[in-house]
């Protein structure tokens, strides 16, 4: 849904793991499955205080709930920066894919696409053809096929690892030999620049993105209750604490195999080492639609957001045509920036530093006053932009001043030492900012306005909530269409049998081959199962409640 009152339900989970993580886990470790279960510890606390508070409230948005308590001014502000930081998110997205696509195409020295350093695709080529391809098709998906789409994704990709990780431990002699050959200190879980007191405020700056961040709030509104809300972020805490070791240790493993490879490659890469060639291009192309599907629907919620929410203000006369060509326009534009931010990102410090600085110093910081503003009768609009002004330039001055030794050199030494420092420990000082820096702001103003009444925003947010409440709409849920899941049943009888066909062709692969067949062909008879187990019990309840209606 666009106009910004239902952004960015589409959030990139499974990217976490296949682009940034999997590097920093062939790189350090253990430190890699360290960081993600942190996001999963902080989930539980999120579950405990803040889910069911957002669905309690009866808001239909965030930005509904940013409009009521800071005002519309605080919406375009956050709908600004979440163009500017989900467009460098998606810039890592294409950069990431580009980067795995790459390491499985060699092509003939001297080759117009060819990379001459490594003979295979170049990365900027395939970031201009995938990139490309995406933003012309952008506006002709719908969201049933990105729903529909990232399930099949989803569920091909979770069979891939299945059976990638007992290959990848077969492919060094047992888990055993994978322990002893693994570099010294590969599995503390804490190392390099990822220290224990970054992972703590990595711990905390998470807590405050997965409960004001709008996709992860959108999830906790979308469900009927305060319980459910709290049952979504328990969900999302599970996956993040359970699932990082089986996804994240085939890059680990790979480590032993070739220690020499590109780290943002390894998954791929140890892809290609054990799986048959079948699978591989199943996984390859589960990737590269998983990321194109992201990288579509992003430009379009964004030119939505443009047209309805920052363009028609200024012009709210303007007809429905025109608006269609500014958000034409923007898509295109936009499109184009995002391809041009992924063609540097290797000038930035690679995908996985510009990750890191993405979340703890440009998305974290618009968290935290809103979940402060969730709780808190007295902060106002001054204090969320005083907030993130401070923040931001401090980011800013980090990055372009301390980072940079020579800019005190002579001048000041205790900003040579500064600098020094912050070189050795951009990811410490990134966190800090991002966190502390708006904490304590917001704490200061939360102390010095304690004696004042309480914030005009305040009232206007608690008289919303009984409006909804008083209004809110009880009527049944519309039947959905079969449509979708037929479809998605279709999808996978038919890779079933594809896969099945290439057992026949490959017999030194044959029995891998046949058990990922069996697999994909029974997940849409589990799903028919389900759904017919689901209907039996719905019937026999609505049976009994009839009969006790007659008693």
């Amino acid at each position: 849904m666009v106009g910004g009152r239902n952004l960015w339900l589409h959030d990139d989970f499974l990217g976490r793991y296949f682009r940034g993580m999997g590097g920093i886990a062939y790189r350090l470790g253990l430190v890699a499955i360290s960081i993600l279960t942190t996001i999963g510890l902080s989930l539980i606390l999120v579950g405990i205080f803040v889910a069911g508070k957002w669905r309690e409230i009866g808001i239909k948005s965030p930005a509904e709930f940013l409009g009521v308590r800071f005002g519309q001014t605080t919406v375009k502000l956050y709908t600004l920066l979440g163009i500017v930081g989900r467009g460098v998110s998606i810039s890592v997205a294409l950069y990431a894919v580009s980067i795995l696509l790459v390491a499985l195409i060699p092509l003939p020295a001297g080759h117009l696409l060819a990379d001459p350093t490594t003979g295979n695709l170049s990365v900027a080529w395939a970031v201009l053809i995938i990139g490309v391809i995406t933003v012309v098709y952008t506006a002709v998906g719908g969201l049933w096929a990105v729903l529909m789409t990232d399930l099949v994704q989803f569920i091909l990709l979770v069979l891939m690892v299945v059976i990638l990780v007992p290959l990848s431990f077969n492919s060094v002699g047992g888990v055993g030999a994978f322990i002893e050959q693994a570099p010294r200190n590969f599995f503390r879980p804490v190392s390099g620049e990822y220290s224990f007191i970054w992972l703590i405020l990595w711990f905390f700056l998470w807590f405050f993105q997965v409960s004001g961040d709008w996709p992860f709030v959108q999830r906790y509104i979308s469900v009927p209750t305060a319980k459910d809300a709290k049952k979504v972020a328990f969900l999302m805490a599970a996956l993040y604490i359970i699932s990082p070791l089986i996804w994240l240790i085939p890059s680990m493993i790979y480590r032993v195999i070739n220690p020499d490879v590109n780290p943002e490659q390894a998954y791929i890469l140890i892809s290609q080492h054990v799986l048959p060639a079948g699978m591989l291009g199943l996984m390859m192309a589960a990737m590269i639609s998983a990321t194109m599907s992201m990288v579509s629907s992003m430009p379009n919620v964004f030119a939505g957001v443009f047209t309805n929410d920052i363009y028609r203000s200024y012009r709210p006369h303007s007809s429905e045509e025109k608006l269609m060509r500014v958000g034409r326009i923007f898509t295109a534009v936009y499109g184009a920036l995002v391809i041009g931010l992924a063609l540097i990102i290797p000038k930035l410090g690679g995908a996985e530093r510009v990750v890191v600085t993405l979340m703890t110093l440009v998305m974290g910081p618009m968290a935290v006053p809103s979940v402060w503003g969730l709780f808190s009768r007295r902060i106002t609009q001054k204090a969320v932009w005083l907030s993130l002004g401070i923040t931001y330039a401090l980011g800013i001055f980090a990055k372009v001043g301390f980072a940079n030794q020579g800019f005190f050199a002579g001048s000041w030494d205790a900003g040579v030492v500064i600098s020094a420092y912050v070189e050795r420990n951009p990811e410490l000082v990134d966190a800090f900012i991002g966190l502390v820096i708006p904490v304590v702001i917001l704490t200061i103003m939360e102390i010095t306005t304690r004696k004042r009444e309480e914030d005009p925003g305040w009232r206007r947010f608690l008289n919303a909530i009984k409006k909804t409440k008083n209004e809110e709409n009880k009527s049944a849920i519309p039947a959905t269409s079969k449509l979708p899941q037929q479809i998605v049943n279709w999808s996978f009888v038919i890779l079933g049998i594809a896969v099945g066909g290439l057992a026949i062709t490959n017999k030194m692969q044959r029995k891998i081959l046949v058990l990922f067949s069996i697999l994909l062909l029974l997940i849409p008879i589990f799903m028919l199962l389900y759904k017919y187990l689901i209907n039996k019990t719905k019937k026999t309840n609505i049976v009994e409640t009839n009969l006790r209606k007659g008693l």
